[in-house]
């Protein structure tokens, strides 16, 4: 098989869709400079995604929590001179498995959590905080030798249609509101946020329009549709070609620790964020402190949290109340918004992916 490069990512309820969004607007920059790429998937939950985006999968069937009982399932005859891994399931045993099945290309892991020395050649995190992780002290005495590092959010990988965005001028009236909860929406924020809008928005005669993207494995599709026809103030998205309009028609956004905060800071549209999983703290955190967001905080209740899940527990009781809260603040806030608008499009412009992709190929012998 003639791929040069091999992405190995997973996308399912329960883990959602962020990890193959952002290697496909990878993918994107390698075919762009003629690169062929193929995406290696445990199941079938998004080959069609992957496929209508002009490029190859190979499905294992297999256990996308135990990665290593599927090293055996992988294609045969691959030689690609990069594979992208980007799964929260790796193994140290893993990744020396996959160095030594490609020994004559480069094994590149992208991490958020920095949970042990991965054994790779190149290690890139492009999150917020990426540059303030102590890969250093990670790796000292491990007997791991230190790959690589390719880090901070100059490497966002957005979409093509997030370059070359202009300065945005800020609305001093708040009109419409986006709110993105992520792909698959497994603790049912969605819901909760509607009811709270509901409660505070009356029919949106004086407020905002709330603009609620529905993600593609959102599992409460039909109520979320039953809800939104008894509301004045709440537009669904779904299925969404054109992130970028959607964005930029809104005012401020709400949105769920993930790749599409980096999409809302390359608009320079003010936003809110929380989170609702261990590993999305460092983010949330990070746009807070770097001046790029509102951050409410992580919204599961304290006893619930369990360490080795990405998602666990349960949301507090005020979790919905409490984002809309924030969010009317900074829609009061002219002044902030303008700052926060202008820091995402410092920080953001929309060619990380492109940046990512020739580094990555400049590490190749």
């Amino acid at each position: 098989m003639d791929f040069e490069i091999v992405f190995r990512a997973d996308a399912n309820p329960g883990i959602g869709m962020g990890h193959v969004m952002r290697c496909l607007s990878i993918a994107d920059a390698f075919a762009a400079i003629g690169k062929k790429v193929l995406f290696v998937v445990g199941d079938d939950n998004v080959v069609g995604l992957i496929n209508d985006r002009g490029f190859e999968t190979a499905v294992l069937n297999s256990d996308y929590k135990d990665m290593e009982s599927e090293l055996g399932m992988w294609p045969d005859g691959l030689q690609p001179e990069i594979v992208v891994v980007d799964s929260y399931f790796v193994t140290e045993g893993y990744l020396r498995s996959l160095k030594e099945k490609f020994a004559g290309g480069k094994v590149v892991y992208i991490d958020d959590v920095a949970s042990f020395p991965y054994p790779v050649d190149v290690l890139v995190n492009y999150n917020a905080y990426g540059l303030y992780v102590d890969y250093l002290r990670l790796y000292k005495g491990s007997g791991v030798k230190q790959p690589e590092l390719v880090l901070g959010p100059t490497f966002t990988p957005l979409r093509r249609m997030f370059k070359g965005i202009g300065r945005r001028r800020q609305a001093e009236v708040v009109k419409d509101v986006l709110v993105s909860t992520g792909g698959s929406d497994e603790l049912h924020l969605t819901l909760k946020l509607m009811r709270a809008v509901g409660a505070n928005g009356g029919s949106g005669a004086t407020g905002p329009v709330y603009h609620f993207l529905i993600g593609a494995m959102n599992q409460d599709r039909d109520e979320i549709h039953s809800l939104a026809g008894e509301m004045g103030n709440v537009v669904l998205h779904e299925n969404v070609k054109d992130m970028r309009a959607l964005i930029e028609a809104c005012d401020i956004a709400i949105s769920a620790a993930g790749s599409t905060m980096y999409e809302i800071c390359a608009c320079g549209v003010p936003m809110v964020t929380y989170s609702i999983a261990d590993n999305q703290n460092p983010g949330t955190e990070a746009f807070e402190k770097q001046g790029l967001a509102v951050n409410v905080g992580d919204l599961r209740i304290p006893e619930s949290i369990d360490a080795g899940e990405v998602i666990s527990g349960e949301l507090v009781a005020d979790a919905a109340e409490r984002i809309v809260s924030v969010s009317a603040g900074l829609a009061d806030d002219y002044e902030l918004r303008c700052r926060i608008g202008t820091r995402m499009q410092e920080l953001i412009d929309g060619r990380g992916a492109e940046r990512l992709a020739e580094r990555l190929i400049g590490l190749v012998p």
